[in-house]
């Protein structure tokens, strides 16, 4: 049965790069051209929304943290989001902004957490949030925080979100 609030995990786990990206502007040795996610990976980095792991890692591989999720908002905004701890600028960003409360941001984010980020962002930038989605059919839907319910609703209902079976 589809579970809309586990932790986000790659649906499709990447291997280990074979061939780096060599002159493509990518300084990742675990992304090459031939990888799945390599676009959007290379949207990412080209666009300033995601530096890596390091200077030489993307790790795509790893979990997303909130704090991940809420410096990529603040970059799309226009925030400069150096500092330390690393996620401190988009984490105040979210807060002044309705977007996050702020807590856990290193802890790895859960689907209805990442939902609840983006239905808080669609809204502050005024966008539709009008599509939802009947949670019935979900095996866990009655796992679902309350305070959950409205963003996972409308992430399923927008299509940006979809349920997947147990492992």
């Amino acid at each position: 049965k589809p579970d809309p609030i586990t932790p986000v995990i790659p649906v499709t786990p990447s291997k280990p790069s074979q061939k780096p990206d060599t002159g493509k502007n990518l300084p990742f040795t675990d992304v090459s051209a031939n990888n799945w996610f390599y676009d959007g990976v290379k949207y990412a980095y080209e666009n300033g929304l995601m530096n890596g792991t390091s200077s030489n890692a993307f790790s795509p591989n790893a979990n997303t943290t909130r704090g991940m999720i809420v410096t990529i908002l603040a970059r799309v905004e226009g925030v400069n989001t150096n500092g330390t701890p690393w996620y401190a600028a988009g984490q105040k960003w979210a807060m002044d902004n309705g977007i996050s409360d702020g807590t856990n941001m290193p802890g790895v984010i859960t689907r209805e957490q990442l939902a609840t980020i983006l239905y808080r962002y669609a809204k502050q930038k005024g966008y539709d949030v009008s599509k939802t989605a009947d949670l019935s059919g979900y095996a866990d839907q009655d796992k679902l925080s309350d305070w959950a319910a409205q963003a996972v609703q409308w992430a399923c209902g927008s299509g940006l979100m979809a349920g997947r079976s147990a492992a």
